[in-house]
């Protein structure tokens, strides 16, 4: 994974809450402050990705982020590293193991590539 994912996100949300403490309207400071909320979640479900794939475990990731041990495999799930191995909106430990595997060996993803055109779906 990019290590500087979450760090984008993380100063993203900084730069917004510095906006929103320089804002002189409280609907300024809103707006901010609700965009700088939205960056801390990227950043933080980027971090966590990090860390599944670094090797802590879903279990371990809830109790450091104070979080349902539930609501991690969906947050990792839309995370940009772990998301191409997601299924139905979360990921299983399977697929994080399959994520480490590939990420260690350095390929991508696997993608589905149909093998050739479905002639029923052309308008030509």
């Amino acid at each position: 994974m990019d290590e500087t994912g979450w760090r984008d996100s993380a100063e993203q949300a900084q730069q917004a809450i510095e906006r929103a403490l320089g804002a002189t309207e409280p609907d300024a400071a809103v707006a901010e402050l609700s965009g700088a909320g939205k960056a801390l979640d990227d950043a933080l479900r980027e971090a966590m990705a990090a860390s599944a794939l670094a090797g802590t475990s879903m279990r371990r990731l809830a109790e450091i982020a104070g979080m349902a041990p539930n609501s991690v495999p969906p947050r990792l799930a839309r995370s940009k590293s772990l998301s191409p191995y997601a299924d139905e909106g979360s990921i299983t430990s399977q697929g994080i193991a399959v994520a480490r595997y590939d990420a260690a060996s350095g390929r991508p993803p696997m993608t589905f590539q149909p093998r050739r055109k479905d002639s029923r779906h052309d308008q030509s």
